[in-house]
């Protein structure tokens, strides 16, 4: 197995409050890495560090390293760390315009693509691979808002795609979907780590179950325990993991 994130001693601060404790995790390639945990336990922030979000954040400081390859995402340019690096929201977020521009968009604004023809392809290869394009090729020219929520939420994936990043984090993806869209989403996913790397942050622990290889349980902004998601979920070593997976608490 071959790391393709490796995280060393990562410290993360919102004002006083101390919100990640020097979290060591490293993230496989192509793997699914889903973390869980109540709220408040630094899941999101974590997330919101890889992608350095919070970089504008006056309040927000971090100590420790972050690597990509072997690549320190802190010394990097951002915008060149978010095609590498790209961020799936709980809410979806669909641009104002049409499905085929809503894909379209980023690969023309970043120079990646002029001729049609190829932003064409890419524009059917991501939608085929978030699995929406069945259900909207025959519209490309309509409004990405009048899409169901569901709908919605693939059609920023594929807007993710587009520009073919090495890792995708996703941030309670699900919460807002009714049980087949989050079907629908999880089976994406699971096509998606043959080609990418997936860190998904989910309250929902059953989806944790489905989806990942490995699963984080972080506690309070500690990393409690990390193993493969069939073992963990069979016999966690950490009495407040297992707690919490069977819902005595969280």
């Amino acid at each position: 197995m071959v790391d393709k994130i490796r995280v060393k001693n990562l410290n993360c601060f919102y004002g006083g409050k101390h919100a990640l404790k020097s979290l060591n995790i490293n993230v496989v390639k192509n793997e699914i890495l889903t973390i869980i945990g109540p709220s408040n336990s630094g899941k999101t922030s974590f997330l919101r560090t890889l992608n350095r979000m919070n970089d504008n954040n006056i309040n927000y400081s971090r100590k420790g390293e972050v690597f990509l390859d072997n690549d320190n995402i802190f010394k990097m340019n951002q915008e060149l760390l978010r095609t590498r690096v790209g961020m799936l929201f709980a809410m979806p977020i669909p641009l104002p315009m049409s499905i085929y521009e809503n894909i379209a968009y980023a690969p023309k604004r970043i120079g990646l693509l002029s001729k049609k023809s190829e932003i064409d392809a890419v524009v059917e290869k991501a939608l085929r691979d978030a699995s929406l394009w069945d259900e909207v090729k025959d519209r490309l020219d309509h409004s990405a808002i009048k899409l169901s929520g569901g709908q919605q939420q693939r059609l920023c994936i594929a807007r993710i795609l587009a520009i073919e990043p090495e890792v995708i984090l996703f941030d309670e993806p699900c919460s807002g979907l009714d049980p087949i869209s989050t079907s629908k989403v999880e089976e994406a996913m699971i096509k998606l780590k043959q080609k990418y790397t997936i860190i998904l942050v989910t309250n929902n622990v059953k989806q944790a179950s489905r989806v990942g290889d490995r699963t984080a349980f972080f506690l309070m902004g500690e990393l409690i325990e990390l193993d493969e998601t069939a073992k963990m979920f069979v016999s966690a070593k950490d009495k407040r993991t297992e707690d919490y997976i069977t819902g005595r608490f969280g």
